[in-house]
């Protein structure tokens, strides 16, 4: 076995990867560190039933990605550049069992909850992965252990952001020199009142969400693109991703290049990708109106596949043109 074997046979990570929260982070004094900044993060040094602990540690993901040879030749400057921790909140359980001599007692089980934290110092950028619903129970303490010397601001993926992605795609342009769509494959969209079409839309299974009336339709009747799933393009490496409003990436690793893979060349290439999508996405918030949104005669384009594709037009898409005219300022 190869030393680099060994380091990737070391590393696994349960559960799918799927990140819910990221953020842009600024470091807000003068004269600090990375090294400053994560020492002022409160360690997590393991507590007792009585005196239970929360705070940070510290992981070795980013000497072991350093170790990786092949996975692309920007990859070394990304592994040097990320740190990453687990955030552990202790919580101790009472139940009874029975001690050596067969007498019952009450026992504490450590049911800890932990949350991986990824940061990107150099693009600084960060990444939790963790379930949903522990996020929003340990969020105010978890950024607040962060906070000292760092803003947190979150990554929430604006709706127009998605039909940008979208417009970029169908006029067969990159969307940067790092990052490119390959197909586009799902969505859904949401309105904020009922209609025929219903409040949201979810359109699965499809090759071309681009020739898909279930999702031409209710954007050309006002309803904004909540989320995407499709296949993008990072270098040579293929990815799979859904990525929603709100800030929540989920990684496919099932019928894609990736479950070929260790868990670690997993793990680096999708913490990468999402590096580059937020990268991305912080170009895009900067881009001037008139780029920022696509042109009115887009929705006269995809009027026209819908037409194609068999629909009666039964919605008018001037309504969205004029919303877009006046977003690009026009």
């Amino acid at each position: 076995m190869t030393d680099e074997s060994f380091v990737e046979d070391q590393y696994t990570y349960d559960g799918w990867l799927v990140f819910n929260e990221l953020f842009n982070t600024e470091v807000v004094s003068d004269g600090v560190t990375i090294e400053d900044v994560i020492g002022s993060f409160p360690l997590y040094e393991g507590g007792s039933p009585n005196d239970p602990d929360a705070g940070f540690e510290r992981t070795n993901l980013p000497s072991m990605f350093q170790n990786l040879s092949e996975i692309g030749t920007d990859f070394q400057d990304f592994a040097n550049s990320i740190r990453s921790f687990k955030y552990v909140d202790e919580d101790w359980v009472e139940e009874w069992g029975y001690d050596e001599n067969a007498n019952e007692q009450i026992f504490y089980k450590d049911y800890h909850d932990e949350v991986d934290i990824f940061w990107d110092s150099d693009s600084q950028i960060m990444m939790f992965r963790g379930d949903k619903q522990l996020l929003g129970r340990k969020r105010e303490s978890l950024q607040a252990g962060l906070s000292g010397s760092l803003y947190l601001d979150p990554v929430n993926f604006n709706f127009d952001f998605f039909l940008w992605v979208l417009y970029k795609k169908y006029n067969k342009e990159d969307l940067s020199s790092d990052l490119r769509v390959r197909k586009l494959t799902r969505g859904k969209t949401i309105g904020e009142h009922e209609d025929n079409l219903g409040k949201r839309v979810r359109v699965e299974g499809s090759e071309n969400i681009l020739r898909s009336l279930m999702l031409i339709a209710p954007v050309l009747a006002g309803k904004k693109i909540q989320a995407i799933q499709g296949s993008f393009l990072m270098g040579k490496h293929k990815v799979n991703a859904e990525i929603e409003h709100g800030g929540k990436v989920h990684i496919k690793v099932s019928d894609s290049p990736l479950s070929g893979l260790s868990h670690l060349r997993r793990m680096g290439i999708a913490l990468q990708f999402l590096t580059e999508l937020i990268r991305l996405y912080n170009v895009w918030e900067g881009l001037p109106s008139n780029d920022r949104y696509p042109p009115p005669s887009f929705f006269d384009d995809l009027s026209n596949v819908a037409e194609e594709e068999g629909w009666d037009h039964q919605y008018d898409p001037e309504n969205i043109k004029e919303e877009y005219r006046g977003k690009r300022e026009d």
